[in-house]
């Protein structure tokens, strides 16, 4: 079967998977660490410069992945596009320098995207029962998964670059317990009524995204490699207190932190140790997919050949 490819245009970075399609088994991955989340959270009309920036990074990633041999390609837009003024603008360019045409998806979509994909997660493929957290630069997914089955799936403007700028001042100084309380409070408010303290009780909390790559990352430089892909909540609690108390100078030289990820790193690690609080998790199971996997299932369709 044809090898196909899904590039994902978040806010924090731009990615692409090449999965070959009679095995799900992703073959080769690329990425551009772009940010394109405005850093302004009144503002919403993506700069030239920035447009241009992302259009080029995006045609590299298409080049990538032709160079694999792909043949299938779907480019999709997420929380920042979706929420730029001039994303016809971004769609026409994008779709100028590379020849594909940019998909924008709804939020909603985004997440039933997401859990898709999670559940092509081997590891997590059997469990009966799955919460899922999506924590991106601009939204936060939030989905459960019953016997294979998507239930709730929304997403939220709850993402790290957007709290970072909205409630941190963009990141650059100690994150005090006022300003950590803050961020607890918004997410509280808002997720509170849509989770239940008794979900990690009924399955596995799973979480998608580069803050729990990042966390994996530190553990690994720490001498703690994780162990089935269980991140304990403890410990990121510690990583968070750690983070919080330093400048982004000194977070950038903390091992096994992304350096271009310090500045929201607070903001994320707040937000998880949240979502630990509103679920009851104990630990958070690390997946690598998500989104750009689920697409390929959606391009699959229930043949399992390309429509």
């Amino acid at each position: 079967m044809p090898l196909l490819a899904v590039v994902d245009l978040g806010s924090n970075s731009l990615k692409v998977s090449v999965v070959e399609g009679a095995s799900r088994q992703e073959v080769a991955r690329s990425s551009e660490s772009l940010r394109i989340f405005p850093p302004s959270i009144s503002e919403f009309t993506l700069a030239r410069d920035t447009l241009q920036s992302a259009a080029e990074a995006v045609g590299r990633l298409v080049a990538f992945a032709r160079a694999q041999g792909a043949r299938s390609l779907v480019i999709l837009g997420t929380s920042a596009v979706r929420d730029c003024a001039n994303r016809a603008e971004f769609a026409a360019l994008i779709k100028s320098v590379t020849g594909v045409p940019l998909t924008i998806i709804s939020g909603e979509v985004e997440a039933r995207l997401v859990a898709a994909g999670v559940h092509t997660d081997p590891a997590y493929r059997d469990s009966p029962h799955l919460t899922v957290f999506d924590l991106g630069g601009g939204s936060l997914e939030v989905a459960t998964l019953r016997g294979g089955q998507v239930g709730l799936a929304r997403s939220y403007p709850l993402g790290s670059v957007r709290l970072t700028h909205g409630y941190l001042r963009g990141g650059e100084g100690i994150v005090d317990e006022l300003d950590q309380s803050s961020i607890r409070e918004h997410l509280a408010r808002t997720l509170g009524p849509v989770l239940s303290p008794r979900l990690a009780e009924q399955g596995m909390v799973v979480g998608a995204g580069g803050v729990f790559s990042a966390v994996a990352l530190y553990l690994q430089a720490m001498g703690e490699p994780v162990v089935d892909g269980r991140l304990p909540t403890l410990r990121i609690r510690e990583l968070k207190d750690k983070l919080c108390a330093l400048p982004l100078a000194e977070r950038r030289t903390v091992p096994g932190i992304p350096a271009e990820r310090a500045d929201i790193m607070p903001a994320a690690l707040v937000t998880v140790c949240t979502l630990a609080d509103l679920t009851g998790a104990e630990s958070f199971q690390l997946t690598h997919r998500g989104l750009r996997h689920g697409m390929v299932e959606l391009m699959l369709g229930p043949s399992g050949h390309l429509g």
